[in-house]
């Protein structure tokens, strides 16, 4: 996928309560363990000085934890929904990572005024010219929990989807199990003359290739495939009554022989399995949406 095709998709990541608060706790934890471990930015001078004491330190942290946590809960609770952010593109969110760590900024700095910090620079830190400088620094810091939330988030979405998607082929194959397997597919070619008899338990799945569609067929330890001069979606006109449905531009697949789904790489799979393989037929995003009501029906 290239990269402007990526901005342009839908940021979903923190559209839910469990989202948003997965990123505002991630952050406070990793900005303490990153500062507490690493210690950058003078960090270490600072709490080797001592000049200031151990309350004094508390302090310090205590303060970064209660700007991080009021800056992305006001952020993700409250301005994302006064400023109608809540439907956006990725590139579009990027922007607002960068207010967010602007925010975090401004919250920090409001809070100096009331917990002290390390060190006596106060009046330095009044200067614009000290805050700006500052603002990368808070950024990259917010960056990590960012992305590591957006994995996690989306991996969690990701399994959940699966197992909606399981569960859907499971009472897809239960109200089925009157149907007749035996039962004759006959698949003509494009003169419409009859070309393969098959028993519906047999067809695994369909593909297409110019103007040629292989059918894959057979138990599960003897797959076969045999040729049909015709497009797909006239053989798909002939089996438009049974459990055939396309999946993708070039693949069509028998639902009753999906043995599981997966995401792979960010994309979806319908999973045949065989005595020796598991075959992996791709959902295309312009067939998903149909597989998935193919399962409701």
């Amino acid at each position: 996928m290239k990269i402007s095709e990526f901005l342009e998709q839908p940021f979903f990541y923190f559209n839910d309560k469990r989202s948003k608060w997965i990123y505002i706790v991630s952050a406070v934890v990793f900005s303490h363990v990153f500062l507490l471990f690493f210690q950058p930015y003078g960090i270490s001078e600072e709490m080797s000085n001592p000049a200031n004491p151990t309350f004094h330190k508390f302090l310090f942290f205590f303060s970064i934890a209660i700007s991080t946590f009021l800056a992305l809960g006001l952020s993700q609770f409250v301005l994302r929904q006064v400023f109608d952010y809540q439907k956006v593109n990725n590139k579009k969110y990027l922007y607002w990572v960068l207010f967010e760590a602007l925010l975090l900024l401004v919250i920090n700095f409001g809070l100096s005024f009331i917990i002290p910090d390390l060190g006596n620079d106060f009046e330095q830190e009044l200067n614009i010219w000290f805050q700006l400088k500052m603002y990368p620094k808070v950024l990259m810091i917010l960056l990590f929990p960012f992305l590591g939330s957006v994995v996690y988030v989306a991996i969690i979405q990701m399994q959940s989807e699966i197992q909606e998607l399981d569960h859907r082929l499971k009472n897809f194959k239960e109200r089925f199990t009157t149907l007749d397997t035996t039962k004759q597919v006959v698949f003509y070619d494009e003169n419409n003359h009859p070309d393969l008899k098959l028993n519906l338990e047999d067809i695994l799945y369909l593909e297409s290739s110019n103007q040629y569609v292989l059918v894959y067929y057979g138990k599960s330890d003897d797959v076969k495939k045999h040729i049909i001069r015709n497009r797909l979606k006239h053989i798909l006109l002939q089996t438009e009554d049974l459990p055939i449905e396309q999946c993708h531009r070039s693949f069509a697949v028998n639902l009753l022989k999906v043995n599981s789904m997966k995401k792979i790489s960010g994309k979806l799979f319908l999973i045949i399995e065989t005595s020796d393989s598991k075959v992996k037929i791709p959902v295309s995003k312009s067939f998903s949406e149909a597989i998935k009501k193919a399962f409701e029906a």
